[in-house]
C-alpha cells in the first residue's frame, strides 16, 4: 500500500462545512445512499446521515484511529486510492473531495473510473496549480477532471462554487473547487450543464500565495515582507 503521512485534524475534518454545503446539493439530488472516497475520518458521511442519508460508506488509503472515526467501524474501508476499486453496490451519490492532487498524475484516470462506476452522481473537488499543501502531487486545473469525467459520459454542473464563494463559514478550497458531476441524462430537467468548467482562485488562496517565501522573487522582497510583518507584529504588542 502506498504510505502517506496525513493527519486528520478536527480542524478541518469536521462537519461544519458539510453540513452549509450538502442541504444546497439535496436541494437538487436526494440520495439514499452515499459513497465517500478519501472520507478521512467520515466527516463528510457524518453529516449526510445527520440529514437523513440511510447507507454511507467511507474509503480512505490512511488508516483513521477509532477514537477519530466519525461513522462506524463497519462503514470505514481501508484502500490503496492509488490502485483500482470496487464496491459490491453502486450508490445515489459520491464523494471525492481534495484527494485527486494526493494521488500519483498515473493515478488520475483510475480515480475518476473507479468513481464513475460507484454512481451516476459526483461531488469533487481537487487542488489547483501552486494551491499548495501536505502531499500535493497532482495539482491540476478543473478542465483537466472535467476531461476525464467526460470520458465516461459525465456532465459537469457548476453551481456550488457561485454558490458559496462568499460564504464565510466555508473553507475557501471547497469554494473554489467544488463541482458537481452527474451521468449526461441523469440530471436532465433539474440543472444545466456546463460545457466548460472555468480556471478560478479564489482571493483568499490568492491572498496566501502572494506572501508565500516561494513566490517571492528576490531576497530584498523577502526581508521587505519579514519587516512587514515584524511592524504589524509590534504595533499589537506595543499598542495601548
Amino acid at each position: 500500500m502506498t504510505k502517506i503521512n496525513y493527519q486528520h485534524s478536527q480542524d478541518i475534518h469536521n462537519t461544519k462545512d458539510a453540513l452549509e454545503i450538502l442541504p444546497v446539493v439535496f436541494k437538487y439530488i436526494q440520495p439514499k445512499s452515499i459513497v465517500d472516497i478519501g472520507c478521512g475520518n467520515g466527516s463528510w458521511l457524518k453529516a449526510s446521515k445527520l440529514l437523513g442519508v440511510e447507507k454511507v460508506t467511507g474509503v480512505d488509503g490512511v488508516k483513521v484511529d477509532r477514537k477519530e472515526l466519525l461513522i462506524e467501524d463497519h462503514e470505514f474501508l481501508l484502500h490503496d486510492l492509488t490502485k483500482p476499486f470496487q464496491l459490491q453496490q453502486s450508490y445515489d451519490m459520491a464523494i471525492c473531495l481534495e484527494v485527486g492532487e494526493h494521488l500519483p498524475k498515473s493515478s488520475a484516470d483510475m480515480l475518476i473510473s473507479s468513481l464513475c462506476t460507484l454512481s451516476d452522481v459526483v461531488l469533487f473537488s481537487a487542488a489547483v496549480p501552486n494551491q499548495l499543501g501536505h502531499c500535493h502531487i497532482n495539482e491540476q486545473w478543473p478542465e483537466y477532471w472535467h476531461q476525464k469525467f467526460k470520458e465516461h459520459n459525465f456532465l459537469a454542473y457548476d453551481i456550488l462554487r457561485q454558490e458559496f464563494w462568499d460564504h464565510k463559514k466555508v473553507f475557501w478550497w471547497y469554494s473554489q473547487n467544488m463541482i458537481i458531476y452527474a451521468k449526461k441524462g441523469c440530471l436532465d430537467g433539474v440543472l444545466v450543464p456546463n460545457k466548460k468548467v472555468n480556471a478560478l482562485v479564489h482571493p483568499s488562496n490568492y491572498n496566501q500565495k502572494i506572501t508565500h517565501p516561494k513566490y517571492l522573487k528576490t531576497k530584498k522582497e523577502l526581508l521587505n515582507l519579514i519587516a512587514l510583518t515584524t511592524k504589524i507584529l509590534l504595533k499589537k504588542i506595543l499598542k495601548p
